[in-house]
């Protein structure tokens, strides 16, 4: 059963050096787990805002459900991962490639499925969530690759431990940029492939992730803004801000078309850009 955890970026899961800026940033520690130290009030209200996010496995689902072949080439390429020096640009694309693992895993695309874990390992190394990637974690997905659902849980509960990790470390705001990377990606997949086909009923679930994505942009910006003294924080809310006129629009607007769609990726596709390089 998929969970609230980072990788629920919609109903559920999970930066071009340019747009980075600065130095590049040493590996951060791999801690372990340890006794939550956020307080309780800020707990509260984090899980509230993540319970609003949805997740890129579940809008994975949504899409193959709706009859759309498998399309590699909407993704996040793997060999961008070298790339991703600073904590900001790990902790991004960690999210990132979330999604784009709950997309490949959801097609049964084992070759693809391992690429992508290999990287995710890598991102989660620099982050400081290793722990939640070890070797156990590589082996559980080795075993388990074709079958979609063990797959996801296996995933799924990774990202539950790197966030635990971090929320339990007072990095709650690494959790923060995992989270709108993995949303990002989400949303800009969806309207990647679902824009490859006219509006039919049975794609009416997939354009349904498209607003679930749109409706949840209030929640990142609101988890990111809890944590708006952290220059990452404050970075990747400057990112997102082009998204607050179209995103505010659609709000309200569940019933979506195609021209609609082409909107929403015309605002998304230089956003997502940025982050992932």
């Amino acid at each position: 059963m998929l969970k609230n955890s980072l990788f629920i970026v919609p109903v559920s899961v999970l930066l071009v050096l340019s747009s980075c800026g600065g130095s590049k940033e040493e590996t951060v520690k791999d801690y372990q787990e340890t006794k939550d130290t956020l307080s309780s009030n800020v707990r509260v209200d984090m899980n509230l805002i993540r319970a609003g996010i949805p997740s890129p496995v579940v809008i994975a689902k949504q899409i193959s459900k709706a009859g759309f072949s498998y399309n590699k080439s909407v993704l996040n390429p793997t060999s961008k991962a070298s790339g991703y020096s600073t904590k900001y640009q790990a902790a991004a694309n960690l999210g990132v490639y979330g999604a784009d693992f709950g997309y490949v895993a959801g097609y049964a695309q084992s070759q693809d499925v391992l690429e992508y874990v290999a990287q995710i390992a890598k991102l989660a190394k620099t982050v400081g969530v290793e722990s939640a990637f070890s070797g156990e974690f590589g082996n559980q997905v080795s075993s388990n690759v074709g079958k979609e659902n063990t797959l996801m849980d296996v995933i799924d509960d990774a990202y539950a431990k790197a966030e635990r990790n971090l929320r339990s470390n007072d990095r709650v705001s690494t959790t923060a940029i995992i989270v709108a990377g993995g949303w990002i990606e989400g949303l800009y997949m969806a309207c990647e492939i679902i824009s490859t086909k006219s509006r039919e009923p049975k794609t009416m679930e997939a354009y349904r992730s498209v607003y679930d994505q749109v409706f949840a942009f209030q929640y990142v910006t609101d988890l990111l803004k809890q944590y708006k003294k952290d220059a990452d924080c404050a970075k990747m809310l400057e990112e997102l801000k082009p998204l607050t006129e179209i995103m505010e629009a659609y709000n309200k607007n569940p019933k979506m078309g195609q021209s609609d769609l082409a909107k929403i990726k015309e605002a998304v596709a230089p956003v997502r850009a940025k982050i992932v390089g």
